[in-house]
């Protein structure tokens, strides 16, 4: 297990899901509205009672939220972390740290890059086999098994981006989707056929047709530390 951020949390208990942006809790004996980063269903997460984790805004920075929502606790010690923007951050600092194996000697050249009409997280480039593209998404959909799962809504953004990738692999050019499964209790991954089957044909055609479709597991400290579990989790596509 290794640390790859560590954040200044506080914690509540999650009154209501106020819509796809924001969460009330009640902390501290005040009730305080949270910004929500994921706009995913999070269904099996964002139920009333749950105890939630965030980052407090400071200052300057509040507008009309008191903070951003990271995480919901899951066990004694650990979290779900459900803000995207911290599982890339954190996906990240693994890889500039060589601890994603499968991207060793490759970097990241650029960030938000537009091809193949869509826009793709990442443009790679290694200085032995030239450049790629990887897409990284939110896997924080437990099915109380052991698997996380994307997506938890149906997702055309999602089936877009593969098709792009495949076009890509087509050119001889490296493509990969990786899933950031960021439940503490995630030992594989595997799309979520009855959310999304159109989705998850697509992931089984496109690993086919060349796609890298890769897995990492990271999880969330309740004293604030963000960790690599596994820089290779197992992934299924039956």
């Amino acid at each position: 297990m290794r640390r790859l951020l560590e954040l200044e949390l506080k914690n509540g208990v999650l009154i209501e899901r106020v819509n796809r942006f924001a969460v009330r809790v009640s902390t501290a004996g005040r009730e305080v509205l949270l910004h929500n980063r994921n706009t995913g269903k999070l269904g099996d997460l964002l139920v009333p009672g749950a105890e939630v984790l965030y980052v407090e805004r400071r200052g300057w920075e509040r507008r009309r939220t008191s903070g951003v929502l990271v995480g919901v606790a899951v066990t004694e010690g650990d979290a779900a972390l459900t803000d995207p923007y911290l599982q890339a951050r954190s996906f990240e600092v693994a890889w500039e740290s060589d601890l994603i194996r499968w991207l060793s000697g490759w970097k990241l050249a650029r960030r938000e890059v537009s091809v193949m009409g869509v826009r793709l997280d990442y443009e790679i480039a290694s200085a032995s086999d030239g450049r790629g593209y990887l897409e990284l998404k939110s896997a924080v959909f437990h099915d109380g098994s052991g698997t996380c799962m994307y997506p938890d809504v149906p997702s055309v953004r999602g089936r877009r981006h593969l098709m792009a990738l495949e076009r890509l692999a087509a050119k001889g050019v490296r493509s990969i989707v990786a899933f950031v499964a960021a439940h503490p209790l995630c030992r594989r991954f595997r799309p979520c056929e009855p959310c999304d089957p159109e989705l998850a044909g697509l992931l089984r055609r496109s690993a086919e047709r060349g796609v890298e479709v890769r897995a990492v597991s990271i999880g969330l400290r309740r004293d604030g530390a963000v960790v690599l579990l596994s820089d290779d989790l197992p992934v299924s596509l039956a």
